[in-house]
């Protein structure tokens, strides 16, 4: 894959986020990478992890400019080569304060700040698709002084925040007006939104990393199993390959000049049989271990790209794969297939936490422990 085998050390900066640990997952699998950890709470289970070099500790910073003199003095003291972002806050933040880095070779790539937030707001997202000519929903924008009966032609439909919709939250549909009226009326909302029209079909989602524009590695996934909250994530997926979903994907991420990694959203039209990008997610996804299971180790992979070093594109296994939550429900509809070990302990993140049980052993026990308090 490289033709450098030294060693790489990976500062990873959010300790906090939902995604650090499958980025953990993924990069443990490679020997030459040493993990670094830079969190803000104390007491994380993750310190007790044997994946990680290092695990430092500091308060949550009161400013950006505080949390990257933090993140220098840590590229410093431990001799990183690259730090590397997981969540929105993370990827903006850094992209925001270059400036204020003191060794540029220490960033991972980056898109530019215009193209991140065209990707991490609905809003903007769906102008940027209709201006490029790339399938999409049909979206309204609503103010206040609009009537919604002149707007909204056809039902049913959605209502999605701009921002922060991970898991489905804040996501609502509307069957007809009278729902859709009641809702506005009875909610005050604190963020902007969009209306767009509901597509029966199923979900796709596209992972991809690219540079200036160009993909580098992607794996396309279909969703087998959600979690029973509505619009969820996916629990479960597998693994295939989807030509008009590729062929969609690479002309927003050329329109994007878009550097770095994204998970795309798209959902399959039965109308017309096409895919429409629904939104993308501008950070690493709640399935990057599934991809590094499938083949495409993309944290791995950004790394050395972010360093310069060469690599062909991988080529994905179309396997099955289960989140920890989706092996939970799939235990619960079918107690035997608990005896499925060779699925188990390959096609599911129980793999990491065999070679690492320390962290998992210690939330078990706080759990029971706050039990016997209570």
């Amino acid at each position: 894959m490289s033709s450098s085998q030294n060693e790489i050390s990976i500062l990873i900066l959010e300790g906090e986020s939902n995604f650090f640990q499958s980025v953990v997952n993924c990069l443990s699998q490679i020997k030459r990478v040493s993990i670094y950890l830079l969190l803000n709470k104390k007491h994380s289970e993750i310190r007790y992890s044997r994946k990680l070099l290092n695990v430092s500790y500091y308060p949550k910073a009161e400013s950006e400019k505080e949390w990257i003199a933090t993140i220098n003095g840590e590229i410093n003291k431990y001799k990183i080569d690259i730090i590397m972002p997981t969540d929105e806050f993370g990827i903006e933040t850094i992209i925001k304060n270059k400036l204020h880095k003191t060794d540029y070779s220490k960033l991972p790539i980056l898109s530019s700040l215009k193209s991140f937030n065209i990707a991490n707001n609905k809003g903007l997202l769906a102008k940027h698709l209709l201006k490029h000519a790339i399938p999409c929903p049909k979206t309204f924008f609503y103010s206040k002084n609009e009537l919604l009966e002149n707007i909204i032609p056809n039902y049913p439909i959605l209502i999605k925040p701009t921002k922060d919709s991970s898991g489905g939250k804040g996501i609502f549909k509307f069957k007809n007006f009278a729902e859709l009226k009641n809702h506005l009326l009875s909610n005050k909302f604190s963020c902007d939104f969009i209306i767009q029209e509901f597509i029966k079909g199923y979900d796709c989602g596209c992972n991809i990393l690219a540079k200036e524009g160009e993909i580098k590695a992607f794996t396309i996934q279909k969703g087998s199993l959600w979690d029973d909250s509505p619009f969820s994530h996916q629990i479960g997926l597998v693994f295939l390959y989807e030509q008009q979903v590729y062929n969609i994907v690479e002309k927003l991420i050329k329109s994007l000049n878009w550097s770095g990694v994204a998970n795309i959203d798209l959902r399959f039209d039965e109308r017309d049989r096409s895919f429409k990008v629904l939104e993308i997610n501008p950070r690493f996804w709640g399935t990057t271990e599934a991809s590094e299971i499938a083949g495409v180790n993309f944290p791995y992979l950004y790394a050395l790209l972010s360093l310069n070093e060469e690599f062909k594109i991988p080529k994905y296994k179309h396997v099955k794969f289960l989140s920890l939550l989706g092996l939970k429900k799939t235990v619960k509809m079918n107690r035997f297939f608990i005896f499925n070990w060779s699925f188990i302990f390959s096609k599911t993140p129980i793999k990491y936490y065999m070679n690492d049980p320390l962290p998992f052993l210690f939330i078990i026990f706080n759990k029971i422990k706050t039990l016997i308090i209570l």
